[in-house]
C-alpha cells in the first residue's frame, strides 16, 4: 500500500514538475516576445474573420503577430506586436488582406519608413479591408440570384408571348418588311445607281471646282499676310509718333524753349499778344498810307 502512494506521489511530482517546465517556458517564451516586439493598434471597418494569432506581414516578410481583437463604435480595433527595430509612420498602410483558396487572414503593412514615425502608446493607425475569395463569392452567389430572377422573368415573357401567338406575329411582320425592302430595292435599282453616280459626278465637279479655285486662295493669303505686314509696318511708325509727341509733350510741361516758355508765362504771352497787334496795325497803315512812310524823289 505504501508502495502504491509512493508511485502516485512521484506521478504526481513529475506532472507538476512537468507543467512547471512548460509555463516557464511559455513565460520566458512570452517575456522575450515582449522585449523583442512593441504593441501597436489599427482601426478597420470590418474584419472579415480576422483572428488573434494570425501573422502580421511587413513587405510579405513575418514580422508579428495578431494579438487581441475588439470591437468598438464604428468599427473593429486590432492590437498587433511588431518588432521593435520596425517603426511605422504617417505614410504607412495597413490592410486585413486574405491568402489561400481557404481565405486565411493576416495583416498587411506597406510604406513602413516613410514620413514622421508615429507613437505606439499614442496613435490608432486607420487601416483598410480588403475583400477576400470568401467575400467575392458571396457576391458571386448574390449575382447568380438576380440571374436566376431575371432568367425566370425571360421564360415568363416568352411562355406568355407563345400563349398569345405574339412572336410569331412578330416575326412573320419582320420577314414581311424584309420581303417589301427586296422588293423595293429591286424596283427602285436603276433609280439608286443614277442617284449614286450623279453623286459621284458631283464629288468630282466640287473637287475640280477647289482645284480651280486653290492658285485664287493662296493669292488671297499672300494678299492678306502683305496687307498684315503693312498694318504691322504702320503700327510701328505710329508708335515712333507716338514717342515723340510724348518727348515733345514733355519738354512742353518742363518749361524749357521758347514754345514752353510762350505756354507757361502768362505775362511773356500777353506782351507777344501786343507786340503782334501793334504789327498788324502798323502793316495796315503802311497800306493806307505809304507816303507818310515812303519818300519817292525823281532826279
Amino acid at each position: 500500500m505504501a508502495g502504491r502512494n509512493t508511485e502516485i506521489l512521484v506521478g504526481v511530482t513529475v506532472l507538476a514538475a512537468l507543467a512547471g517546465v512548460i509555463w516557464s517556458v511559455t513565460a520566458l517564451r512570452q517575456v522575450r516576445l515582449a522585449e523583442g516586439t512593441q504593441r501597436w493598434y489599427v482601426r478597420f471597418p470590418e474584419v472579415g474573420g480576422l483572428t488573434a494569432e494570425n501573422p502580421v506581414t511587413v513587405q510579405g516578410v513575418k514580422k508579428g503577430v495578431v494579438k487581441d481583437i475588439r470591437l468598438v463604435p464604428g468599427g473593429v480595433v486590432v492590437e498587433f506586436l511588431l518588432e521593435r527595430d520596425l517603426t511605422l509612420t504617417r505614410g504607412s498602410h495597413i490592410f486585413v488582406r486574405n491568402v489561400g483558396l481557404m481565405g486565411e487572414k493576416f495583416l498587411a503593412i506597406d510604406g513602413v519608413g516613410m514620413g514622421a514615425p508615429l507613437v505606439a502608446a499614442r496613435d490608432t493607425i486607420e487601416g483598410v479591408y480588403e475583400a477576400g475569395i470568401p467575400e467575392v463569392v458571396s457576391q458571386m452567389g448574390d449575382a447568380l440570384a438576380s440571374l436566376e430572377n431575371l432568367s425566370a422573368s425571360v421564360d415568363r415573357v416568352i411562355l406568355l408571348a407563345e400563349e398569345k401567338n405574339t412572336l410569331r406575329n412578330s416575326f412573320s411582320n419582320v420577314e414581311d418588311a424584309s420581303a417589301d425592302l427586296r422588293r423595293s430595292l429591286a424596283e427602285n435599282r436603276d433609280d439608286l445607281r443614277a442617284t449614286v453616280t450623279e453623286l459621284r459626278a458631283a464629288a468630282e465637279a466640287a473637287r475640280r471646282i477647289t482645284a480651280a479655285a486653290e492658285p485664287r486662295v493662296a493669292g488671297t493669303f499672300d494678299d492678306v499676310r502683305t496687307t498684315t505686314a503693312h498694318v504691322d509696318s504702320l503700327t510701328a511708325r505710329v508708335d515712333s509718333l507716338a514717342i515723340i509727341l510724348t518727348r515733345v509733350a514733355t519738354k512742353l510741361d518742363s518749361g524749357n524753349g521758347t514754345a514752353a516758355l510762350l505756354l507757361n508765362d502768362r505775362k511773356l504771352h500777353d506782351q507777344t499778344q501786343a507786340t503782334l497787334r501793334e504789327l498788324q496795325a502798323f502793316v495796315r497803315e503802311v497800306r493806307t498810307n505809304p507816303n507818310k512812310f515812303f519818300k519817292v524823289s525823281v532826279f
